[in-house]
């Protein structure tokens, strides 16, 4: 009996994670029968993978942020054309009260569509667009931590099963119907400890590269590069669809091609400046880019001085998108970041649109 005993207690140490993260049973070795030896691999290997560092954390495709990437081009680029074809048919009337355009717009109206939509696109877009430094977390509930924080370090707390099911939702953590208020002052618990730690620890701060232009050279290249450039070549095309199409339109489709271009990148605006992915940032830049050339090539097709110009706006997404891809290299020496869009465990997808709670 005293034999079976002893041969029990290093199994057991080696599948209790107290005793073999807390406890070092090697004194206790010489002291056990010759043959307990061979249990020691089995301990040490589970040493090793209890030793597991914190940055290699399972971090899975966020297959909800992808399909909403998606949906929200598809949204904006549908809005947006509706809006043009509203345009159109007014410019061609007949309006009310028996007024009749009957002729295209002047250059000088498309180019300041054009610089509106090229500042403004983004007001067609189901997702949060706001600029850097205007971004704000996915959840407003979530300015109330230090509130609800003080509410669950009462003695009951005295938020009622519901109320805390809506705190959790508020943050995107996943509840179901089944869990008990125990279980959600738990999850909200763990919520403020990962905030709180990651605030402390400084990883809400984004690693720029050494060689990052000042943050007034941005608005600078948008607005005063970027924009005339699009605006300018778009109305050269406009005039053209004169003769292709018998009357201007803007929703002429080699003009659209700029217009999924706008899109694609009001959509990667929201993964890099709002929700401050840096790994996935880097392909979206890249479709950014490859839309550009994409646009530039039908401008060139109908008129070679538009695609000139739109080709031009390539070179300085060219460096937004190296400087892009050299910010996820240094965050990723820093802490692993997946060149795609994941989720937190327990956590439900990052990506909202405006509608959603």
């Amino acid at each position: 009996m005293l034999v079976a005993v002893l041969l029990a207690v290093p199994t057991v140490a080696a599948y209790s994670p107290r005793l073999t993260l807390y406890h070092d049973s090697r004194p206790h070795m010489a002291a056990l029968p010759a043959r307990t030896p061979v249990l020691a691999p089995r301990t040490g290997a589970l040493l090793a993978v209890a030793s597991v560092p914190d940055d290699r954390e399972e971090k899975p495709l966020d297959v909800g942020s992808l399909g909403r990437y998606l949906f929200a081009v598809v949204i904006q680029l549908t809005a947006a054309s509706t809006a043009f074809g509203f345009v159109d048919l007014c410019s061609y009337g007949p309006l009310p009260g028996d007024i009749q355009l009957g002729g295209p717009l002047p250059w000088q109206a498309v180019v300041g569509i054009f610089l509106a939509m090229s500042v403004r696109s983004r007001v067609f877009s189901p997702l949060d667009n706001a600029r850097p430094g205007q971004g704000s977390r996915t959840s407003t509930a979530a300015v109330d931590d230090v509130a609800l924080a003080a509410i669950l370090d009462e003695k009951p707390v005295k938020k009622n099963l519901r109320e805390l099911r809506v705190e959790c939702e508020a943050r995107g953590l996943l509840v179901d119907q089944t869990m008990v208020k125990k279980e959600l002052e738990t999850l909200l618990r763990q919520y403020l400890d990962d905030t709180s730690g990651a605030e402390a620890a400084g990883d809400a701060e984004r690693i720029m590269p050494s060689w990052t232009p000042p943050g007034v050279v941005f608005p600078i290249m948008w607005v005063l590069v970027v924009a005339p450039l699009r605006a300018f070549s778009t109305s050269l095309v406009y005039e053209a669809s004169t003769g292709r199409l018998n009357e201007g339109h803007l929703c002429d489709p080699v003009i659209l091609w700029l217009l999924i271009h706008l899109c694609i990148g009001d959509t990667w605006n929201t993964i890099n400046n709002v929700e401050r992915r840096t790994g996935a940032a880097v392909p979206g830049i890249a479709l950014v880019w490859l839309s550009t050339l994409f646009a530039a090539k039908q401008y060139y097709d109908v008129v070679p001085l538009a695609g000139e110009l739109l080709g031009l706006t390539a070179v300085w997404i060219t460096i937004a998108g190296v400087l892009v891809a050299d910010t996820w290299r240094v965050n990723n020496e820093v802490a692993a970041e997946p060149l795609y869009p994941y989720k937190k465990v327990g956590y439900r997808s990052e990506t909202r649109l405006f509608f959603e709670e």
